[in-house]
């Protein structure tokens, strides 16, 4: 029993030490160039950044250099956006100056 016992207890110490060993690598410079253009390909810079109350940060990123136009059957793509905002200030225009040039003829 007690060599059962100090069996895994010798095992336990090999298989910790080798676990715990730097397993990094260097990279060749190739390599490291390669990394370097994916990593500007992925990390798009942002127009605006924020902060809300609970610590997290949004960057905000042009919308025509969205990461997901990178991939290769949306190359070609092209957005169809349509401004809400814009034509309902229109409207908002259209219907005040329509009741403002009633009230004025109301008025004279």
């Amino acid at each position: 029993m007690e060599a059962q016992s100090l069996l895994f207890l010798a095992l336990s110490v090999f298989v910790w030490s080798h676990a715990a060993e730097d397993n990094t690598r260097d990279l060749s410079l190739e390599d490291d160039r390669e990394l370097e253009r994916e990593l500007k390909t992925l990390n798009k810079p942002f127009v605006k950044s924020f902060q809300d109350k609970y610590g997290i940060t949004y960057d905000c990123v042009d919308i025509y250099k969205q990461p997901a136009f990178d991939h290769p059957l949306l190359k070609n793509h092209t957005l169809q956006v349509t401004y809400h905002l814009v034509l309902a200030f229109y409207v908002y225009l259209l219907f005040i100056l329509f009741y403002w040039n009633t009230f004025t003829n109301f008025i004279s």
